[in-house]
Order: structure tokens, then C-alpha cells, then sequence
């Protein structure tokens, strides 16, 4: 018995650990309160069944039946969001089991390397991207003051679409990456100023994990 409640107390405060730590690193768009109270109550639901089961093959077999009529109808947008709910069903394993050292472990080792991902931005190829599009007319020298113009405030402009029009003005689109997106609206600024640039449409996307 008391073996019993130890197991269920430490899964109900791994599954609240690490709850916080999804809380405090996730950066997406699909955020579901719903989902973070899933993982602590998985971590414990799983405890309890490792000690149901034990070593019963007739009960794990029963367990499995049982799971077999519940449709799992949500789906996941984030793919972190996976490694999240396997790893609450290891942690219900590992405390339902009594490995207590090898669940403690790895929920701080999980949290440290989340943590680590989460400050450094790790796979992150740009720091932003934006897209903008505007009307050129006059001479075509005026690209190059453009481009000019750009690079001064991005790492990478590139020209993505160029259309010319009846009346001899210039349609370009750019997708930029840009070197500080809090100097972007600067950047505008000054091509609304520039000579023979108008029409202008500017869009910043931070990058995000999921749509």
C-alpha cells in the first residue's frame, strides 16, 4: 500500500513538472489548457495501470481490449506535443514500476534539454523573415538604390517576383531576412520616402512551429 501511494504521488508531481516546463517553453500558436492537464493526468493514469497489470498477462491483455474502444479523435499540431505526451506515458511507467531514481532522472534531464532548446531557439534557420512587395517606376536604376536601401537593414533580400506593367512601372515582391525586425517599420519608412516608390505592402512573420 504504501508502495502504491509513493508511486502515484511521485507520477502526480513529475506530471506536474514537466506540465510547467511545456507551459514555460511553448511557443506556438495552439496552446490548449485542455492538453497540459492530459499530461499530468496521463503520467498518473499510466502509474496506476503498471500496477494493475504487474506481472498478469491475462489483466494486460484485458487493459489493452479496453484502451482498443476508446477513439483518440485529436490531433496534434505540434509535433513537440508528442514527445511530451510519450514521454508521460514513460514517466507512469517508470514510477509504476518503482524505477523512482530513472523517473526522476529524466524528468530533470527533460526539462534541461527543453529549457536548452527553448533559450537557445535551437533549429531556427532565420531570426524573422518578412515579405515586401511595392511599385517602382522611373528608371531602372532605381532597383539598385532599392537593393541598396534593403541591405542595409536586412541579411538576405531576395526577388521573388518582378512584373512589368503597360504603363512602364515595376511590380517587385522580396521575401527578407531581416537583421533587426524592430528597425523594420524604419526600413518602410524610408522606401515610402524614396523617389518613384509607391503601392507599398509589408508583411513580418516571426517564425512559428505550426499553422
Amino acid at each position: 500500500m504504501t508502495q502504491a501511494l509513493v508511486s502515484l504521488l511521485l507520477a502526480a508531481i513529475i506530471g506536474q513538472f514537466h506540465a510547467w516546463v511545456y507551459i514555460l517553453t511553448h511557443s506556438g500558436v495552439s496552446y490548449s489548457r485542455a492538453f497540459v492537464q492530459s499530461l499530468v493526468l496521463l503520467t498518473i493514469i499510466v502509474c496506476m495501470a503498471m500496477m494493475v497489470i504487474g506481472n498478469n498477462m491475462i489483466v494486460a491483455f484485458g487493459l489493452i481490449g479496453a484502451l482498443a474502444v476508446i477513439r483518440f479523435r485529436n490531433v496534434l499540431k505540434d509535433t513537440r506535443d508528442t514527445a511530451f505526451i510519450f514521454f508521460s506515458l514513460v514517466s507512469g511507467i517508470a514510477t509504476g514500476t518503482g524505477r523512482f531514481r530513472i523517473a526522476i532522472l529524466g524528468a530533470v534531464l527533460f526539462a534541461v534539454v527543453l529549457f536548452y532548446l527553448h533559450i537557445t531557439d535551437f533549429g531556427s534557420r532565420l531570426q524573422s523573415d518578412a515579405f515586401l512587395r511595392f511599385s517602382l517606376n522611373g528608371k531602372p536604376e532605381g532597383r539598385d538604390s532599392v537593393n541598396s536601401l534593403l541591405h542595409q537593414y536586412c541579411f538576405s533580400a531576395t526577388l521573388v517576383s518582378h512584373r512589368l506593367s503597360e504603363m512602364g512601372s515595376s511590380e517587385l515582391a522580396y521575401r527578407l531576412s531581416l537583421r533587426d525586425p524592430a528597425r523594420a517599420f524604419e526600413m518602410v519608412e524610408r522606401l515610402r520616402l524614396a523617389e518613384g516608390i509607391s503601392n507599398i505592402s509589408f508583411i513580418l512573420q516571426e517564425e512559428q512551429n505550426e499553422i
